[in-house]
């Protein structure tokens, strides 16, 4: 096992830069999320751990060692892609045991290994098969295997459950955090997910257009999200634009509703807002954070109850549709006047999507 840090890694793309400046620091035994939308670096990321992408410029270091130029054979890295890559020709047992013959490993071990593997992703009845005759989700779990039979200081999962269907992902979460516990292996996780993220990881990278915009504690990402790209990669968000007013008790998120209802007043508390004064900008809700309460101070039309989601009601504040949580969702019905109850928001900056507070 093993540390990783990369300090101001950069790798060229044909027309931008691919990573730029990207430093991260992860302790021995994390489990980090490194999440962005298409085209923001992630695999390259991963791949530049493993030395299968070059680094242009910047240091990346495994356990203590730097190994940028190392090729991948020597970092003792194992990588699980988007897509399986399995051997065709071998069954699944050959495929797991194949890094482990390649360094010579005494047959008897190399055989003890793969049935421990095997088991502990109980996928033993898999063995003497051949990959064309297994589910995408099975030959994900035997991919999973041969990256962990060799006991890699790093673990590189790349989008592993991008795509496989909800039920089938649930499982291999659920698998994967078990491992990882177990294993105590440093884990870097690929993903657009949010779901994925929230549910394994002890803290996140998020990237956009090559470049970190956060770095933290999941939890803390989620809770304080530096960017508005940053709050999306934890979970899905209600957004509503708001004016920033100021009178003599201090600041306020106004907005007006267009069909001459009652006004959304929301006061907030930070001098930063006093630089948007005047400003429209994005104010930013998780479903449970805008609660439907009798003693909430926001008015709103219940427009539609959610049954995907316990408790989920979409409603109308303002003129926008906000997705909110309601206790007792059962006894609403559309066009149902409420109140709401905010437990947080996040307001962001529209021209550079940076959050104000």
């Amino acid at each position: 096992m093993a540390n990783l840090v990369l300090d101001r890694v950069v790798v060229e793309g044909a027309a931008r830069r691919r990573l730029d400046e990207v430093s991260i620091d992860v302790d021995d035994g994390d489990f980090i999320g490194v999440i962005g939308g298409s085209g923001s670096g992630k695999t390259t990321l991963l791949r530049a751990v493993a030395g299968l992408d070059r680094v242009t410029s910047g240091h990346v270091r495994i356990g203590g060692s730097d190994m940028t130029r190392d090729e991948p054979r020597d970092r003792d890295v194992g990588m699980v892609f988007q897509a399986p890559a399995l051997i065709g020709h071998l069954s699944a047992r050959r495929n797991v045991s194949f890094p482990l013959e390649v360094r010579r490993h005494d047959a008897d071990e190399i055989r003890n290994r793969v049935d421990a593997e095997a088991r502990a992703l109980h996928i033993e009845r898999l063995l003497e098969r051949e990959p064309s005759t297994l589910s995408h989700g099975e030959q994900q779990l035997v991919q999973i295997a041969r990256a962990l039979v060799r006991a890699p200081r790093l673990l590189l999962l790349d989008e592993p459950f991008a795509s496989l269907d909800e039920h089938l992902r649930s499982r291999m979460r659920a698998e994967i955090a078990l491992l990882q516990a177990g294993y105590g292996v440093t884990t870097l996780m690929a993903t657009n997910d949010p779901a994925d993220v929230m549910s394994l990881t002890t803290s996140l990278v998020v990237l956009d257009e090559g470049r970190v915009v956060q770095h933290g504690a999941t939890s803390l990402v989620r809770e304080s999200p530096a960017t508005l790209t940053a709050a999306a990669a934890t979970g899905s968000l209600s957004l509503i634009d708001m004016t920033v007013v100021a009178d003599g008790t201090g600041y306020w998120l106004v907005r007006e509703d267009p069909r001459g209802g009652e006004p959304v007043r929301i006061r907030v508390w930070s001098p930063a807002y006093r630089a948007h004064v005047g400003s429209v900008v994005t104010v930013a809700f998780r479903p449970e954070q805008l609660v439907v309460s009798p003693t909430g101070a926001i008015p709103a039309i219940v427009e539609r109850r959610l049954p995907i989601s316990r408790g989920g009601v979409r409603c109308s504040v303002a003129g926008a549709s906000l997705m909110v949580t309601a206790e007792h969702a059962g006894g609403l019905t559309q066009g149902d006047a409420v109140r709401l109850r905010i437990d947080h928001l996040v307001a962001f900056d529209k021209l550079t999507d940076t959050a104000i507070a």
